[in-house]
């Protein structure tokens, strides 16, 4: 009694499938090194969206490519080894293109992002003060009216680095500068600041460039940001990194060389009603909208110190 043959269907096109199939294939040196700007812009978005678009961009072609030689071979298993007409074969294929083209990327068990990620090297990053006083400007510019304890970028500076204010004007006046108005004796903060009184005038004494922000730096893994889907709520900065005043407009800044002399914890989703809050951008020195700390001042990832610790946004 002859065996009955065997139907074309999905149902067997499935059965003849591979369990998997690695639709795209990643080299070692692709990364997401050269690409900046769009990590920024995740960053910014606090989304994924625009990374996965921009793979499947990159990758589309060569996913293509290896769908087709799938197909291609599914068609001759059909019928070199299981005597189905070869007319037969392609009208069923035509038939259901989308359905086969759907059950191979179901089973595509390729991670073109998850391997960009892992071949892309550890991200410098600025974590800048924002602030209701817009910015500070050059030491010479600033001491010329006076520092300002209050309603001042200085003054906020001196809040966000846990700084006694009657102890900075004892520095400043000792170092010869005018200052203006109260610098209340904040005893609280004593041993608790951030930073030293020394390391702070100083890189006052060295601001000479326009439209400085307050600057933390640290250097931050790509997976970390991904995992928490660029959605940061908070960063803490490790004891021994460093902050200092930087320009991304001008170009310029001081020494970037206060010493954090304790963990530093910064709320990112927190800006107050008067303009007071933090921005995390990533140093890139390929950027076509800002200056970077390390285009500017020419050094090496080292100089950021060590990785910074996010917590996600639930």
């Amino acid at each position: 009694m002859n065996e009955e043959k065997q139907k074309l269907s999905m149902e067997f096109i499935e059965s003849i499938m591979d369990e998997n199939y690695p639709l795209v294939w990643v080299d070692y040196r692709e990364s997401f090194d050269e690409n900046r700007d769009l990590l920024q812009e995740c960053l910014k978005k606090q989304s994924c969206e625009e990374l996965w678009s921009k793979v499947e961009d990159w990758y589309n072609d060569a996913e293509e490519q290896v769908t087709q030689e799938i197909i291609k071979g599914l068609k001759s298993h059909c019928i070199n080894f299981h005597d189905f007409d070869e007319d037969e074969v392609e009208a069923f294929f035509e038939e259901h293109d989308d359905e086969i083209r759907d059950e191979i990327r179901e089973r595509d068990d390729s991670t073109p992002v998850n391997d960009l990620i892992k071949n892309t090297k550890d991200i410098p990053v600025r974590v800048e003060m924002l602030s209701n006083y817009d910015c500070i400007n050059t030491c010479w510019l600033e001491s010329q009216g006076g520092f300002r304890c209050r309603e001042s970028y200085f003054g906020d500076m001196i809040d966000t680095l846990d700084l006694n204010p009657a102890k900075v004007k004892k520095i400043f006046v000792e170092k010869g500068y005018t200052v203006y108005g109260r610098f209340p004796n904040i005893k609280s903060r004593d041993g608790k600041e951030q930073v030293s009184y020394e390391d702070f005038c100083q890189e006052m004494e060295n601001s000479c460039c326009g439209a400085n922000l307050l600057t933390y730096i640290g250097i931050v893994n790509l997976k970390d940001l991904y995992d928490a889907a660029f959605k940061v709520r908070e960063v803490t900065i490790p004891k021994g990194n460093t902050c200092g005043l930087f320009s991304t407009m001008y170009g310029g800044g001081s020494l970037i060389d206060m010493e954090l002399k304790q963990d530093v914890r910064i709320r990112l989703d927190k800006a107050r009603k008067d303009g007071y809050g933090f921005r995390p951008h990533l140093d890139n020195e390929c950027s076509k909208y800002d200056c970077s700390i390390k285009h500017v001042y020419e050094v090496r990832d080292v100089f950021f110190g060590k990785h910074i610790s996010i917590v996600p946004t639930n």
